[in-house]
């Protein structure tokens, strides 16, 4: 039992190791700095107010 729990123990620190290799890896840098912006940049389309759109859906329902 103790060299079942040792190989999955070493299977994920192999693992954590993989993925922190993949997050920092340079090639990465340009991806996240983009996905980061993300939620900062505007958007060309205007913001609808919440009620305007509820007021919109109740007219179409409407007709």
């Amino acid at each position: 039992m103790g060299t079942i729990h040792g190989i999955a123990t070493a299977l994920l620190v192999i693992l954590f190791l993989g993925v922190v290799w993949w997050a920092y890896h340079p090639r990465k840098k340009k991806d996240f700095d983009e996905a980061a912006r993300l939620a900062l940049d505007e958007d060309d389309q205007p913001q609808v107010d919440e009620r305007e759109q509820n007021k919109r859906n109740e007219d179409n329902r409407h007709e």
